[in-house]
Formats: C-alpha cells, structure tokens, sequence
C-alpha cells in the first residue's frame, strides 16, 4: 500500500506544498473551537449556487448567533470581523442573501438619525431544518421480533442431487454414464 504523499503527488493538479508561497488567506489563524455550534440547517442553503460562497457563510453564521431565529442586532464591522471581510463587503453579502430571501435587515438609528447598527431577521423556514417529530417512550421500544439465527439463510445454498436417467441400449447414453459415474454424478438406466 502506497504513502498518500506519493499517492498524491501522481495526480497531476497536485502541487507540494513546499514549492510554492502560500496564499493569502492561508496565513490567517484559524479561528479557535470554543464550543459554539449552529443548529442543524437546510442542505438547500448549502447547495444554493446563486449565492457567493461568503454569503453563505454569513447565513451560517448569523443562524449561529440567532439560535432559534431571534433577530440579531449587530453592525457591519462586527459581522466583518467574524468573518475577516470588509464592511462593504459584509454589505454585499446582506443584499446577495435579501436578494434570496434568506434574511431581510433594516438600519438601527438613534434619536439623532445617526446609524447605529443593523437588526437582521432571518427566515426560519429557508435555513433552518425542520424539527424532528418527538417520539413517546411507547414508540421509542421497539418490539421483539425474532428473527432465529441471522446467520443462516432460509434454504439451503448447495445444488441439490441431479438424476439423468438415460436408456439401455444406446452407445451415447453408455458413454454419459460412464462419464458421469467418473464426475461423481450417479446416473442411472433408465
């Protein structure tokens, strides 16, 4: 069995890591586990190739923060943090995913008119996933069939006797039997 370095490095759109600079967003940090998670989303979401791809981890990341579909008060520099993008393109993001009706925002302003922040509102219903029907403790035991050994199969998997009854005088049929009395056939005279 071959090393998958070596099993890698025969495809031919492989390129060794050491032979050529990194790319940019390689040299960021990746972002510590620090428990947090999101609840089970649509697989549509994922799958909508009308959406950029940050936009989509936008989605993601604000249905984290919105739990069960809260809305979210935030600004365009917090979300930009998180996901190491510029405000404007935080803004993009928030149109692309309007756009498909995935979330709707409006402008928090104080008394003054000033723009304070943004309160977003997701669609429960597009990214969300379902939840499951809860099930009774009756429903949860499953009754007992017995089903004997799993091990063994219902008939039996070998042939089973084969029986050629031939004629006497024939110089064929003497022939078979003796060809078959050699092959472990019993033949009979018919």
């Amino acid at each position: 069995m071959r090393h998958l370095s070596t099993t890698l490095s025969m495809l031919p759109y492989y390129v060794p890591a050491d032979s050529v600079s990194p790319l940019k967003r390689k040299l960021n940090i990746r972002p510590p586990s620090d428990g947090t998670y999101v609840l089970p989303i649509r697989q549509s979401l994922i799958k909508d190739a009308r959406m950029s791809p940050g936009t989509t981890r936008m989605i993601v990341l604000l249905a984290g923060w919105s739990g069960g579909g809260r809305p979210i008060e935030t600004t365009l520099g917090i979300v930009g943090k998180h996901l190491g993008r510029s405000g404007r393109q935080v803004q993009r993001y928030l149109r692309d995913a309007a756009e498909e009706g995935y979330l709707y925002f409006k402008k928090v302003v104080n008394r003054l008119g000033y723009v304070i922040g943004l309160r977003i509102v997701l669609c429960k219903a597009a990214i969300f996933a379902p939840p499951r029907p809860r099930q009774s403790a009756k429903e949860r035991t499953r009754p007992v069939v017995s089903r004997g050994d799993p091990a063994t199969t219902d008939r039996s998997d070998t042939n089973e006797n084969t029986y050629i009854f031939l004629g006497n005088g024939d110089p064929l049929s003497q022939k078979l039997m003796s060809l078959g009395c050699a092959m472990g056939i019993p033949i009979q005279p018919g």
